[in-house]
């Protein structure tokens, strides 16, 4: 199976450009699917029929499903808040903040990719697009799972074991509720799958993320900070949409409208090259249905295939070192003379000769001081650690 995972900040018109994408795989023959992990759906809207929770076949060899997160959540993690709102309840909680408090936030989106994890085992699909929350934060809470596998690989043989002495002793002296086994294992199963997930989302020969925005100030730093995170948690990038780019022959308000986007269009080309960039105009008239996403389609992808790896080759990642984390930027054709580093707050300027690559920095990166900056294969390595005291 081959997945495609679209992100963008909301309102860029990400839906769309997923959709049109999921068309044009399902129109090359393959068996495709595009489902939906944003809470606030709008595929069915896009693609102008009703969708639910289970596939539903939209066009020939195209499938489409918007997530219920909450029953995705009370199937996977229901006996875990069951027993947390018990437990509230017993503490004293309203009813009402019960429900609200069982659920670690962000689960919601996090329990929504198990149908990742569904489609990719049964491998009915050739192609899965998913059309994701805005930004990237679903995968960013991916890191989630692996901190909670932590601790609950050293922690639940110590709680099992604890457990089994105190249950019968704690029945007498208390009427509070105590964890029952299958609670335990509920979390450990839920926590495995979603870990399961990731590691299909971080599999560069099966998964890549496909980043969609528009041509203004904001949304290119949203952007900026959705590779950097994207790189940091090891998800592969293979291309940048540039989406609702303003015609020529445009008047009145949107003659200056354009002119702004002109002037940021060469800051993307700079931004994030060597990814390939997709382009497509802004329509006057709303994607809706087949026909027209077919014609958004033919913009962004002309005769290539949606469904192959648009792009190979080294972008910008980070690796965790003892003590911090190095930035790998590739910057072909070079020299270690030309650079010049500035930091500032979230922000990391890397001056090549006359040419500027600004990067917006995570926040376990931006806590960090660039201390050392070195070329290795066509490629600059900035080494963050923590400042000396």
């Amino acid at each position: 199976m081959r997945i495609l995972f679209y992100t963008g900040k909301g309102g860029v018109g990400k839906t769309s450009v997923a959709a049109s994408s999921a068309l044009r795989c399902a129109q090359r023959g393959y068996r495709t699917i595009i489902l939906s992990t944003d809470a606030a759906h709008s595929l069915g809207d896009s693609l102008g029929v009703e969708l639910r929770a289970e596939p539903l076949l939209v066009q020939p060899n195209l499938w489409a499903q918007e997530i219920n997160a909450l029953h995705e959540l009370e199937s996977s993690w229901g006996q875990v808040s069951k027993y947390l709102s018990e437990l509230l309840a017993w503490q004293g909680v309203e009813t009402i903040a019960q429900g609200e408090l069982s659920v670690i936030p962000g689960t919601e989106e996090l329990f929504s990719l198990l149908q990742i994890k569904r489609h990719y085992d049964e491998q009915k699909y050739d192609v899965l697009v998913v059309d994701a929350a805005p930004t990237g934060e679903t995968l960013r809470l991916l890191s989630l799972p692996d901190i909670m596998r932590w601790w609950i690989a050293r922690l639940f043989p110590i709680a099992r074991a604890l457990l089994k002495v105190v249950r019968p002793m704690a029945k007498r002296v208390t009427d509070m509720p105590i964890a029952a086994d299958d609670v335990l294992e509920s979390a450990q199963d839920a926590i495995d799958a979603l870990v399961d997930v990731r590691h299909i989302l971080t599999d560069q020969k099966v998964t890549t993320a496909r980043i969609v925005m528009n041509l203004e100030k904001m949304v290119i730093r949203e952007a900026q900070r959705s590779l950097t995170y994207l790189s940091l948690f090891g998800y592969a990038v293979d291309a940048v949409v540039v989406n609702r780019i303003l015609p020529p022959n445009v008047d009145g308000h949107f003659t200056a409208w354009r002119e702004m986007q002109q002037g940021y269009a060469p800051q993307v080309d700079q931004l994030f090259d060597p990814l390939p960039i997709l382009r497509a105009p802004h329509f006057d008239r709303e994607i809706i249905g087949a026909e027209h996403l077919n014609q958004l389609a033919d913009h962004l992808f002309g005769d290539q295939d949606p469904a192959q790896f648009l792009y190979r080759g080294p972008v910008q990642r980070v690796e965790k070192m003892e003590g911090g984390y190095d930035l790998i930027v590739p910057l072909p054709f070079a020299s270690e003379d030309q650079i010049h580093l500035a930091q500032s707050a979230d922000e990391l300027l890397i001056s090549v000769g006359w040419h500027r690559h600004r990067i917006v920095l995570p926040q376990s990166l931006a806590r960090l001081r660039a201390l050392d900056a070195y070329f290795e294969e066509d490629a600059l390595r900035v080494v963050f650690r923590k400042p000396a005291a």
